[in-house]
């Protein structure tokens, strides 16, 4: 275990997701696995897995695709050894054992891999925008993964040769490529690397790219240069490769114990998630805009209290991306509050992006939509207008102009048992919930639950000796309960043996919320949050428009498990009035409302029915 740790995530090898919320959302898994190959062997998506097979000599075509492509493919790859892990099947390690030899055959001789460059007339290291750190460090991740879930050995030496190759390139801190590594993945991707191979040089070169970050002039809050990363105080610029950053900088810290280092990434965190966050966890509101230093920026964080709602970019790949950071932020310092926003994240605008079915995608995840006054999604493939809007499809797309977001959430998911334990050299931590099994030689456990719709959670110890479980308890939860006996919140520690059964009580309610006066946006709104989740309306379920709702507050929410709605979610009875509004700019203020009731569903799973209005936020009748 890294020294400055308090636990290591699970290996999928010991962590296993059974059924639950997160294990029944990859049981399609092979409808979802040829749906992505689908696109990654479309001749006009951003991301080809094609290009390995141009670079390895298999296929005479041109280079196609965006810089970040590769990047995107290891993702993928990624995901399907996650699934593989789970359920065994062949068939998926099939797809994954096919490209691994076109990998390691588009390398070039010094190990140096980016089809974007090898196969074009671009000049390595020409241009940040070029994206070869962004590939290079999800290479790293998905090798990492492939020799920790098979045990096999075929991608060592490539990754040894790229790193021995790129820590000639930037051990001396080559001052003209002092910005570069514009998304950081390379960082984390180094990092696992070395945790799987205990290659030094891979985790010597990862905290080389954390000082180079703002350690030459003329940097920007775009990409995290303008302010060396030890003295900065908030979550500035692009909100994946910020939260890549941050992320990357933990796991540099939890192997070095640099306080500095720590107490930065600590600011930033508390910036980000009191002054940042939307409350379903989506971090990016700004399309285009300026930080606060007067540096263009987009796909960015805004400035303190900047949320908006309709125009909300909250691109998939940045939620994701800081649930990572709140996540290794947990492992380091064993307080709870960071695992608090982890799930806060990752039930809502960390899953939004995608359908139920994990086959539809979208980038951007707005708290507010309107049907009538959006840019109409003209057909797939078809995006990008020159628009405030421009980030905002109708309807969900497979195959799209930047192919980020779909891997992202794919290999998130299917990865979820990660995340659900920790363990250190004698405690395993419980810190998500999701019927998971965990066994390795000193402890296996078993949970069941049906959380985040159901208050219960079961724990069976089926083997332990002088061991002891600590369990999150949500700060979101009143009078959350172990065995019958109240608990506070944080990590509840109990020491278990062979044969213990653990009673998990967190009684979870419907409830109203606001947000503090600063967020504009939000003044005089309310919204309404089940336990982890946050819920929204849609003009489907609504006899009058979404704009003509006010909630009200004193009356008394009714709650109902639909099981064959949404792949089964609580759904929401919330009391309101409907206030018919006008179309004048301006107008008298109306008093008068009748009464009615607004069906409200997890904010998630907006999007999954026709193309309605959508709303998080409403006014307070």
């Amino acid at each position: 275990m890294d020294k400055y740790r308090k636990f290591e995530f699970a290996s999928l090898r010991n962590s296993k997701l059974t059924d639950g919320f997160w294990g029944k959302r990859t049981d399609n898994y092979m409808e979802i696995i040829q749906c992505m190959l689908e696109a990654l062997l479309c001749p006009t998506n951003s991301a080809r897995l094609i290009n390995f097979e141009i670079a390895a000599g298999e296929r005479k075509e041109s280079f196609y695709g965006a810089n970040w492509s590769d990047g995107d493919c290891y993702k993928f790859l990624e995901g399907c050894l996650y699934v593989y892990q789970r359920t065994k099947d062949e068939k998926v390690k099939e797809i994954v054992d096919k490209y691994i030899p076109l990998i390691i055959n588009s390398a070039e001789p010094d190990g140096y891999i980016n089809t974007q460059i090898t196969l074009t007339s671009k000049k390595r290291w020409g241009n940040y925008n070029f994206h070869e750190l962004y590939n290079i460090g999800h290479f790293y991740t998905f090798a990492a993964a492939h020799i920790d879930i098979t045990g096999e050995q075929t991608l060592v030496p490539l990754a040894k040769k790229l790193t021995d190759y790129l820590y000639v390139v930037f051990k001396d801190y080559p001052p003209e490529l002092g910005h570069f590594g514009f998304n950081p993945s390379q960082i984390m991707g180094l990092c696992e690397f070395y945790s799987v191979t205990g290659y030094e040089k891979a985790f010597q070169l990862a905290e080389i790219f954390v000082n180079m970050r703002g350690s030459q002039p003329n940097g920007t809050d775009q990409n995290q240069t303008r302010t060396p990363l030890r003295k900065e105080t908030q979550a500035v610029g692009h909100a994946v490769t910020s939260n890549y950053l941050y992320a990357g900088a933990a796991d540099v810290y939890s192997i070095t114990g640099e306080k500095e280092l720590f107490d930065a990434i600590s600011r930033i965190w508390e910036d980000l998630t009191s002054k940042k966050m939307y409350i379903t966890g989506g971090v990016c509101p700004e399309f285009y805009g300026y930080s606060v230093n007067g540096d263009p920026i987009s796909e960015a964080h805004g400035a303190a209290y900047e949320l908006p709602n309709k125009i909300a970019y909250n691109e998939s790949c940045a939620n994701i991306a800081a649930a990572m950071f709140c996540m290794r932020m947990l492992t380091l310092t064993g307080d709870a509050k960071y695992g608090d926003v982890a799930e806060q994240i990752m039930y809502n605008a960390g899953i939004s992006g995608t359908n139920l079915e994990l086959t539809r995608y979208f980038y951007s995840n707005p708290l507010t939509y309107r049907v009538n006054s959006q840019i109409p999604f003209v057909s797939e493939g078809d995006m990008h207008f020159n628009s405030a809007y421009a980030h905002k499809a109708t309807r969900r797309w497979k195959t799209f102009d930047c192919w980020c977001c779909p891997p992202q959430l794919f290999r998130t998911i299917a990865g979820m048992g990660r995340w659900v334990y920790g363990k250190n050299a004698d405690t395993l931590y419980v810190n998500l919930f999701t019927s998971c099994d965990y066994k390795d030689d000193e402890i296996e456990i078993c949970m069941r639950t049906e959380y985040p719709w159901d208050a219960s959670v079961q724990i069976n110890v089926v083997h332990a000796e002088n061991k002891k479980l600590k369990i999150r308890i949500p700060s979101w939860c009143e009078n959350p309960k172990v065995n019958g006996e109240k608990v506070e919140h944080g990590y509840y520690e109990i020491n278990v043996k062979s044969g213990d059964e653990i009673q998990v009580e967190f009684p979870m309610k419907a409830v109203f919320m606001q947000a503090n006066p600063n967020v504009e946006a939000d003044r005089g709104m309310i919204c309404v949050k089940r336990g982890p989740v946050v819920y929204c309306a849609e003009g489907i379920d609504c006899d009058t428009e979404l704009d003509n709702i006010c909630l009200e507050v004193r009356g008394t929410i009714q709650e109902h498990y639909e099981k064959d709605f949404l792949n089964g979610v609580v759904v929401l009875d919330v009391p309101a009035k409907k206030v018919v509004q006008k179309n004048d700019l301006y107008y008298k203020v109306a008093l008068d409302g009748e009464d009615t009731i607004l069906k409200m569903i997890p904010y998630y799973a907006w999007a999954n029915r026709d193309e309605a209005d959508m709303s998080v936020w409403f006014p307070k009748a």
